[in-house]
């Protein structure tokens, strides 16, 4: 970063949402320069998805009287977002592509682009707070006001030197509010639905994409066995790769009680069903740990989420070594599922996080995917 560099200028991300949209309003109303940047990313089966959305960030900038600019990065995300979603996939386990994408893609390219314009700063528009505990040094990360839209489950991979150049205007706000000021600024994001789909999968469908973007890996699936708990066959599958943990379609045939993927054996082409009541578990293990808002510690409790929606639930964790740790629930959890994250959290503060490998296993099986 140029040190020189005037302070006020801000790299803000924009989707043309109303969020970014917003954030960057409010940014330049208190003061701010800030100058929108928009990446073009890789979508399935929509070439003219990002070419839209790079038309509607354009648009937004020249009404609120910025620059923009667009960053075109759609082969390197392919490469790394979109073909580790497919692998996560085809070795058993469900990727969260976002958070993934946080670290390795979104704000790299905004810190890099910034340094090269001459931007101390960048923002988004996630509803989360931060702040800088002056004791430790260390940057914190919060739940946003808003805790209906709070997403800072989506941040915990980001680093320090990260946070310490990022700004969230809308960490203090309610969205209700910010649509509200969108609407009288005569900004037609402000009536767009909100989307909780896989960016590069507009339909959402992976089952179809994973057929089209890989076809000889899922050529190569042949088909596979249903088993109970105990290893007995109950019948058969088309392809693991076709199910996720806590899913009760899908199945073949019918059973006297509704079933549930319990297990993912993707290397013996497995899938182990389960009644309801069998999908919860008293412990999991995380791995690829990121402390945030403190010192790495071998024990600490706090509330675990364990996918973007869940309301949490109070946990230990202890170090099994210094990648990962074991998280002992107070009350079991239905569908723990590898390859999401945990986040841990004392009150508001986001503490640290991990990826899920398993769950009430004595012996957790190593994953490549680091």
């Amino acid at each position: 970063m140029n040190n020189t560099a005037d302070k006020s200028r801000v790299l803000i991300a924009m989707s043309g949402g109303v969020d970014s949209s917003m954030a960057a309003y409010l940014l330049k109303e208190n003061g701010f320069q800030p100058e929108g940047i928009t990446f073009k990313l890789w979508c399935h089966g929509a070439d003219e998805h990002y070419r839209k959305i790079v038309k509607r960030a354009q648009a937004i900038c020249g009404i609120i009287g910025i620059k923009h600019h667009v960053l075109d990065i759609e082969k390197e995300f392919k490469e790394t977002v979109v073909q580790q979603f497919v692998d996560d996939y085809l070795s058993g386990i469900t990727p969260n592509s976002c958070v993934f994408c946080n670290r390795a893609i979104k704000w790299r390219h905004l810190l890099a682009t910034a340094d090269r314009l001459g931007f101390p700063y960048v923002a988004t528009g996630h509803y989360v707070r931060l702040e800088k505990n002056m004791l430790s040094g260390r940057y914190e990360i919060l739940k946003g006001v808003d805790l209906s839209k709070d997403q800072s489950y989506m941040l915990w991979q980001l680093s320090q030197e990260a946070l310490g150049r990022t700004l969230f205007p809308l960490g203090a706000r309610f969205k209700i509010d910010i649509k509200a000021i969108a609407e009288k600024l005569g900004l037609h994001t402000a009536d767009q639905k909100e989307s909780q789909d896989v960016c590069f999968l507009p339909d959402n469908d992976y089952r179809e994409f994973l057929m089209s973007f890989s076809p000889g890996r899922i050529a190569g699936i042949s088909r596979g066995e249903l088993v109970d708990e105990n290893s007995n066959v109950l019948g058969y599958h088309d392809g693991f790769h076709n199910f996720t943990i806590g899913q009760r379609k899908g199945f073949k045939m019918g059973f006297s009680k509704r079933k549930y993927v319990k297990e993912i054996d993707a290397a013996n082409n497995r899938v182990v069903i389960t009644d309801n009541e069998h999908l919860f578990s008293r412990q999991m293990m995380i791995r690829n740990v990121n402390w945030v808002s403190t010192f790495p510690e071998n024990t600490i409790e706090g509330t675990v989420k364990i996918r973007y929606n869940h309301k949490g639930v109070q946990s230990k964790m202890k170090a099994v070594n210094e990648n990962r740790y074991l998280v002992e629930f107070s009350e079991p959890q239905r569908a723990v599922t590898p390859g999401q994250s945990a986040v841990l959290y004392q009150d508001d503060r986001l503490i640290m996080g991990g990826i899920i490998v398993g769950s009430d296993k004595p012996n957790y099986q190593e994953s490549e995917h680091e």
